[in-house]
């Protein structure tokens, strides 16, 4: 009987589900919302999982021009019955066919259960269109809450982290963008909300503007785009750091911590005026090393340079007893704590001077050419090292009529002491390489340059097994040989002078030579075989000297300017090492000759006559190797492990 009364109830509710039905979409069809929402409202209560009520239901809610609109609400409908189309009732079909062909702005034939579809369909996308256009994050999160499997749930999702975003953004604080990236850690704007987190952080250090502050944004944030500027910063903010500071180790810490600095050029400059400004307060060797071993390249290199020069001058004048009333000036050359020997000089046509000596870094080490520039103040101008692999020597220095350098010498090429071979090399007026030529198996005893800058080598080459002869070769500007003269006699070419007017004086051996311009003969003169000459000075004009020495026996002689001996004086060596090594014709005709032996040098000064005037003694283990005069006095080049350098104005008190 229970049964028989439930089957009577659910029918009833049925026939009146039906009919709200019918009620609701003819109260639709009129746009009576308020109608049909009560219609639809009663058959979804009376039948809740009804397909036409629940679709019904819908459309009233998901209608904006119904006082009811509310798409959200209107998906809980369409929800329960997304494909279950098949369900409805004929007489449903027909009602909402007639509901859509009443309503329809342009009608079509599409099946009833297809035009319901596409009505859902259109209604998902005002459900998605409505979230996304109304920027509303309350109904963002009730449609995920709401429905979960909503087909576009991910869609929605990326919706909410979007408005969140902007609420974000609007705060655009670093502490708001990390709750950002901590509550939605796989949100699209992740990326960007690092980038301000980068930003904000950036400009956080900015404003602090320390070394620390830009530190830690460079470790914690090592991907950011600003982390170059940020390098950058910290750089300056330590450097100013260091500047206020401003002490050596300042600079050396900051140059230390931070060596890509763009601010390394000044720390160093810096430093090097703090070490100049030292050097010239304390006026000492150490003072001076200290500077020049830290800035060999600085830009007071040249005058902490000059200012040990002098001092290294002083102190030798005063350890050695050189002082004297016509001493201009004495400089002490040190190449960066080098052992130098050697020495020879050239003086330029504008009155500076250039010196070449052998520089060496310790006992085992290889040699190099060094070669420096000085003003007539002695004061260096620039300076050179130049060097080949192995072994380098330099004997002679020449400047021709640009004021380029020619220097010549030997270099070896391997570590065999077999494999010296003569060498030359050019250097313009400012130092700097302009060729370097090496010269095979040459003996290079004497050189010169005439006025049209050809280098002339003198020597002696060898033209059978047994015997080298006298040879002078001659190379161009451009190190290229021009030609060679291969003398007869046998013997070496010691030394070489070329005068104005191009005219050749030679000397070798025991063999003396004078030739014009064009290399003819003018005279020559045979020696005793017990002499021979190695240096030569004098002109046409005033006549020629000589010096020599062979076996036990050193030598002066004079020539007239027509070959005439005048006068020839030999005297016994004091020391077996006994050497003539430069002479110099000065002032009223007076010869100069630089004699060397084992406990020292001197200076010889003969008259014209050949009478000796006066002689003037180096002691100790000085070696002077070179001297030069000119019309204003004379200058000496020493060697006693640093290069010494002396300019006298009164040759007279030599």
């Amino acid at each position: 009987m229970r049964n028989i009364f439930t089957l009577i109830m659910l029918f009833a509710c049925i026939l009146t589900s039906g009919q709200n039905i019918k009620k609701g979409f003819k109260s639709l069809e009129k746009k009576d919302y308020e109608k049909a929402k009560e219609a639809f409202a009663k058959a979804v209560s009376d039948e809740h999982e009804n397909v036409g009520a629940n679709f019904g239901m819908a459309l009233v809610l998901a209608d904006d021009e119904s006082p009811y609109f509310n798409i959200i609400d209107s998906w809980q409908y369409v929800e329960r019955i997304e494909g279950r189309t098949n369900e409805l009732s004929q007489e449903d079909i027909e009602l909402i066919g007639e509901y859509f062909m009443n309503t329809e702005v342009r009608r079509t034939s599409r099946p009833v259960k297809k035009k319901i579809e596409i009505a859902m369909e259109a209604m998902e996308a005002r459900l998605i269109k409505y979230i996304r256009e109304e920027n509303n994050l309350d109904a963002v999160y009730e449609v995920l809450n709401r429905y979960p499997n909503f087909r576009h749930y991910d869609n929605v999702i990326h919706i909410r982290n979007q408005f969140e975003y902007r609420k974000y953004e609007k705060l655009n604080t670093l502490e708001g963008y990390k709750e950002f990236i901590t509550k939605f850690p796989d949100a699209a704007q992740v990326d960007k909300a690092n980038r301000q987190i980068n930003k904000l952080s950036f400009e956080r250090a900015k404003s602090q503007n320390t070394v620390s502050a830009y530190t830690n944004y460079i470790t914690s944030f090592p991907e950011s785009e600003y982390i170059q500027a940020a390098i950058k910063l910290r750089n300056a903010a330590a450097f100013a750091e260091a500047k206020r500071i401003n002490t050596l180790g300042a600079y050396d810490n900051f140059i230390q911590s931070y060596p890509d600095a763009l601010e390394i050029a000044e720390a160093k400059s810096r430093q090097q005026a703090i070490l100049y400004e030292k050097a010239k307060r304390v006026k000492s060797l150490e003072a001076y090393n200290e500077f020049i071993e830290r800035y060999p390249d600085g830009m007071y290199f040249i005058d902490i340079f000059n200012l040990k020069a002098a001092e290294l001058g002083t102190k030798f004048v005063q350890n050695n007893s050189l002082s004297n009333p016509s001493l201009l000036w004495a400089r002490g050359f040190d190449n960066n704590g080098r052992i130098e020997s050697g020495g020879v000089i050239a003086s330029t046509k504008n009155g500076e001077f250039v010196v070449a000596c052998n520089s060496r870094e310790n006992d085992t080490a290889y040699a190099d050419a060094w070669i420096i520039k000085l003003d007539n103040t002695g004061k260096m101008l620039w300076n050179k090292t130049v060097g080949q692999p192995f072994e380098d020597s330099i004997s002679s220095v020449l400047v021709d009529s640009r004021g380029d350098i020619i220097v010549l010498g030997y270099t070896h090429v391997t570590q065999d002491s077999a494999s010296r071979m003569g060498w030359m090399f050019k250097l313009g007026s400012d130092g700097k390489k302009i060729w370097n030529k090496n010269l095979g198996k040459r003996q290079i005893k004497s050189c010169a340059i005439d006025h049209n800058d050809r280098i002339y080598i003198g020597g002696s080459i060898a033209k059978d097994t047994l015997q080298s002869h006298y040879a002078v070769t001659v190379f161009n500007s451009e190190a290229k040989k021009v030609s060679e003269r291969i003398y007869t006699g046998v013997g070496s070419i010691n030394d070489i002078n070329i005068d104005y007017a191009g005219n050749m004086l030679l000397c070798g051996s025991n063999w003396l030579l004078y030739t014009d311009s064009r290399r003819y003969i003018l005279w020559d003169d045979i020696l005793n075989s017990s002499l021979t000459a190695t240096n030569c000075a004098g002109s046409g004009n005033s006549g020629f000297y000589f010096s020599g020495a062979n076996g036990n026996k050193i030598f002066y002689a004079a020539y007239s300017a027509e070959g005439k001996k005048l006068w020839l004086q030999d005297y016994d060596k004091s020391d077996p090492s006994q050497e003539i090594r430069d002479m110099a014709i000065v002032a009223q005709g007076n010869l100069l000759v630089l004699e060397q032996k084992e406990n020292g040098a001197k200076i010889k000064t003969f008259s014209p006559s050949g009478s000796v005037i006066r002689v003037k003694e180096f002691g100790g283990y000085n070696e002077v190797n070179s001297i030069v005069s000119d019309s204003n006095g004379l200058l000496l080049a020493l060697s006693n492990g640093d290069l010494m350098i002396f300019r006298f104005s009164l040759l007279s008190s030599l």
